[in-house]
């Protein structure tokens, strides 16, 4: 994602600043921003606006608050807004991080300072900013560099502190002031984290929803990025749109990306991966593609008790990592194996399309053979993963299973389709368990 991407969620509120973000309810938005910005301006909204790149320059954009009588929601102690507004198409690659203990560098703190109101690019971002301890008043503190004086950031109140990580933008707080010491400017802002605007949506449950993508609470929201199924030489679109038929049966199915990632946490996740991937869509991409080719293998979970047997037999964990899943080796060997049964097999997920896709039992990698024995999590009588399970790439079951047959599959069409189940479930099942 390019740096300039990021000025399209950036908007203009009142006399400060403010950002997008798309939360789980797809039909409406929120601008998340310092409250005295309207209430410096007797609790009114009357300036609103978005900057978007057209032609090779950055246009003006009125932001259209959400029709109804409830759009400003403001928190009752805490120097921070919502503002709901119309959906904004597009935007959706802004997600939440949590994390500020373990990442505090390489941040940029975005927004419209009034000393640049009348300049033909209003438009501020100081990048570098790094992240400090929280400060006495229980707002988190940051750094900007080259020590900008007040008048210079001033206006930039609301702004968003975020940075580009893995194609997402991370967003890590909103600005709400700057923080002086004994009459000196340091540079130094005072920011709040998301955790207060998670208080304003739990006040108002009938008018927000919460700061996730629409995809965690459905999977609905994902049926167009499965099995795409490209770069075969054979028409199998029969196949495909098969496969489609039954990610609408999944959609179905009561378990949610919600009811997984709080049943399974950090065991969905490769050893050392940040909790802001359970925001990523292609963690959930891959559970869906999964889900897909459980069903049709004759396992189909339908509670937290099915999934919780499903898991010690087949365990789907994620990385964001855009490098071939071979460099992750022994992060994959660290990564939490407890409570699989002998002979289980492990699929990887990631969104880069493997070398390699299969790893067989026995096979150890000769980086696997760097990692300690008390470094991994395993059970009692287990040696080492890679001599008990197998490991499959997530792609394995698009490539494997059916591109790279795509000849024997361009027979499949509505007079055949109980073969075209049965030859699904034979590929599947061999990859899987063979």
């Amino acid at each position: 994602m390019n740096i300039d991407k990021i000025r399209e969620y950036i908007v203009l509120v009142n006399a400060g600043s403010g950002c997008i973000f798309q939360p789980e309810d797809a039909t409406y938005a929120y601008v998340l921003s310092a409250k005295h910005n309207i209430s410096n301006n007797d609790d009114k909204i009357t300036d609103l606006v978005r900057f978007v790149l057209q032609n090779g320059s950055w246009q003006e954009i009125a932001v259209d608050v959400f029709p109804g009588e409830a759009y400003y929601f403001p928190h009752p102690e805490k120097d921070i807004a919502i503002i709901k507004i119309a959906r904004v198409s597009g935007l959706d690659k802004i997600i939440r991080l949590d994390d500020l203990e373990n990442d505090r560098t390489g941040f940029s703190l975005c927004g419209y300072p009034t000393a640049r109101r009348k300049h033909p690019n209003p438009y501020r971002i100081d990048e570098n900013f790094t992240i400090l301890e929280t400060g006495a008043n229980q707002l988190r503190e940051g750094q900007i560099p080259n020590n900008p004086t007040i008048d210079e950031v001033k206006g930039q109140s609301g702004g968003a502190i975020l940075k580009i990580r893995d194609n997402y933008i991370m967003l890590a707080g909103i600005q709400n002031k700057m923080v002086t010491t004994s009459g000196e400017q340091l540079g130094r802002v005072e920011f709040s984290t998301l955790a207060g605007f998670d208080e304003i949506i739990a006040a108002h449950p009938q008018d927000l929803s919460p700061l996730q993508p629409p995809y965690c609470q459905s999977f609905a929201f994902l049926k167009e990025q499965i099995m795409k199924l490209e770069g075969g030489f054979f028409n199998i679109d029969y196949t495909k749109q098969f496969l489609q038929d039954i990610t609408d049966e999944i959609v179905e199915n009561p378990l949610t990306p919600n009811i997984i990632r709080n049943h399974f946490k950090e065991r969905l996740l490769i050893y050392g991966e940040d909790f802001s991937s359970f925001y990523h869509k292609g963690l959930w991409v891959a559970w869906l593609e999964f889900l897909i080719v459980m069903k049709i293998i004759g396992r189909d979970p339908k509670t937290e008790v099915d999934l919780d047997e499903l898991f010690n037999r087949y365990r789907v964990i994620y990385t964001s990592s855009k490098d071939d899943w071979s460099t992750m080796i022994m992060d994959i060997a660290r990564t939490d194996h407890k409570g699989l049964k002998e002979n289980a097999c492990l699929v990887v997920a990631s969104d880069v399309k493997p070398q390699i896709p299969v790893i067989n039992r026995g096979i150890i990698p000769d980086l696997a053979l760097s990692v300690q024995k008390n470094e991994m999590q395993i059970d009692i009588g287990i040696k080492n993963p890679f001599t008990s399970y197998k490991y499959v790439h997530v792609h394995a079951f698009q490539r494997n299973c059916i591109v790279e047959k795509s000849h024997e599959y361009s027979r499949f069409n509505n007079t055949n389709e109980e073969e075209l189940y049965e030859k699904l479930k034979q590929e599947y099942e061999n990859i899987l368990n063979n």
